[in-house]
C-alpha cells in the first residue's frame, strides 16, 4: 500500500515538473484543484492576471485566486451570479433560464470570504456576457483564462473577448468540450478553434481542453 502511494505521488511530482497534467482522478464538470495548479505552473513567467467566466459558487475561482495571489496576481470573477439567460437554438433547450443562480455577486463575495479568499486578491465583473466585459480596463491582459459557462452563445462571446487578451505562453482552458457533440459550448469552441490559429493544444481531458497561446490570435 505505501509503495503505491510513494510511485503514485512520484508520478504526479514527475507529471508536474515535465509539463504534462497530473495524474490525478477527475470528476467531469468540475475543475480539479491539482489541474489549475498545474496551469498556473505553466504560466508562472506569463505576464497577465488570472480570470475565470463562469464561476457559479467558486470552487474552482478560489484555487485560482491563491495560486494568483501566491504569483504576485489578480484574479477576475466573471458572472452574472444570477444564473443562466435562456437557452437558444444552438443549445438544444438545455439549462433554463436562471440555473446556477446564487443570490447575486454579494453572496459570492460572501462565499469567498468563508473559503478564506481575501477580498484584495480579486476582483467581480457581474452581469450577463458580454455585458459584464464592457467595464475591464482595455489594457487588462491575462496569463489564464477558465471559461465554463455550458451555453453556446456566452461561450462564443467569451472566446472572442478574452482570446486576444491572453498573453503570448498564455492558458486557455475551457469546459464543456464533448467532441461528439455539436451544441452547448462544444460548437462554440469547434468554430473558435477552426478560425483561430493562436492557440496549440496541449492537453484533453475530462471534457476540458487546455490551449497555449503561441502568437499574434
Amino acid at each position: 500500500m505505501l509503495l503505491r502511494f510513494v510511485k503514485r505521488e512520484a508520478r504526479r511530482w514527475w507529471s508536474g515538473r515535465a509539463g504534462a497534467p497530473p495524474e490525478v482522478e477527475r470528476r467531469t464538470g468540475a475543475w480539479h484543484h491539482e489541474d489549475l495548479a498545474w496551469m498556473a505552473r505553466l504560466v508562472r513567467h506569463v505576464p497577465g492576471d488570472f480570470a475565470e467566466i463562469g464561476v457559479f459558487r467558486g470552487a474552482a475561482f478560489r484555487k485560482l485566486a491563491a495560486l494568483a495571489h501566491e504569483q504576485g496576481r489578480t484574479t477576475h470573477a466573471f458572472d452574472s451570479f444570477r444564473g443562466m439567460a435562456a437557452p437558444q437554438a444552438e443549445d438544444g433547450g438545455q439549462y433554463a433560464a436562471g440555473k446556477f443562480d446564487i443570490g447575486g455577486a454579494d453572496a459570492f463575495v460572501r462565499l469567498m470570504g468563508e473559503a478564506g479568499v481575501a477580498r484584495e486578491w480579486y476582483r467581480v465583473w457581474a452581469g450577463y456576457i458580454p455585458d459584464c466585459f464592457k467595464d475591464v480596463p482595455p489594457d487588462t491582459r491575462f496569463s489564464l483564462v477558465v471559461v465554463d459557462v455550458d451555453h453556446y452563445r456566452p461561450t462564443a462571446d467569451s472566446l472572442a473577448w478574452a482570446a486576444p487578451r491572453i498573453a503570448p505562453g498564455g492558458v486557455l482552458a475551457l469546459d464543456d468540450f464533448v467532441p461528439a457533440h455539436d451544441l452547448l459550448a462544444t460548437r462554440a469552441i469547434r468554430e473558435f478553434l477552426d478560425r483561430q490559429r493562436g492557440f496549440e493544444r496541449i492537453a484533453e481531458f475530462n471534457q476540458q481542453l487546455i490551449l497555449r497561446r503561441t502568437g499574434k490570435a
